[in-house]
């Protein structure tokens, strides 16, 4: 059984750490609730790590501030009026439109032409022009991915596989294939980098959230046993 009274002041620590990242607005007794409910939802692998692991504090606070950040993560861009996705330097959008033309050049002088063919978008800085180093990067984080990543991304972008298709020179099913191609995609992003969030904030929006009686009456609600 989980002696949960031990894991309270690690789970107090972590929603501290991790907000010290974010704005004071950021409530820590909030992400302290949004942990306690990913321990009951996590609770065979919390127990597991508590009874099986050397140093099961260590491996928990990992896991713990990785919670707490998702967690942080989308409040935030709730709280100040922006898309997760608006992090990221390059939209998923932006990737998958270059990926489709970047491969079919042999020379870097079409892609000018190839550029002004492709949908614009306003939170797409680097479609600006005929800005030939947003293929460059691309191209370049491509090259930088694990080999059965990149092999998904040549096989889709270059030789127009179906998911199917990829699935079978894998030896997985579509779906396995499709999740694939979206583990590449996320990699990729988080190669091209975030930009600055400062830059991202608007005026800070009320944000509801729940009591402690009420995320302690849905944990024993939804967890109970």
């Amino acid at each position: 059984m989980i002696d949960y009274t031990r894991l309270s002041p690690l789970v107090k620590r972590v929603a501290r750490a991790a907000g010290s990242a974010f704005p004071a607005e950021h409530d820590h007794e909030d992400t302290e609730q949004s942990l306690w409910v990913w321990v009951f939802e996590n609770k065979n692998t919390v127990l597991r790590i508590c009874t099986h692991e050397e140093n099961p504090e260590a491996v928990l606070h990992s896991l713990l501030l990785k919670a707490a950040n998702s967690h942080l993560k989308a409040e935030d861009a709730q709280a100040y009026n922006y898309a997760p996705e608006d992090v990221f330097n390059y939209s998923r959008e932006l990737i998958e439109s270059i990926l489709e033309v970047v491969f079919e050049h042999e020379d870097w002088v079409s892609f000018a032409t190839a550029l002004d063919k492709m949908p614009k978008g306003k939170a797409d800085p680097a479609t600006a022009g005929n800005n030939l180093a947003s293929y460059a990067d691309v191209k370049s984080a491509a090259e930088r991915l694990p080999e059965d990543q990149y092999n998904t991304v040549i096989w889709r972008y270059k030789y127009k596989y179906t998911f199917e298709a990829i699935g079978a020179e894998f030896g997985i099913t579509k779906q396995g294939a499709q999740s694939r191609l979206m583990t590449a995609l996320d990699a990729l992003q988080r190669d091209l980098g975030r930009g600055d969030l400062d830059s991202l904030r608007r005026p800070v929006q009320t944000v509801s959230r729940p009591s402690t009686a009420s995320v302690v009456a849905r944990v024993e609600r939804d967890y109970e046993g």
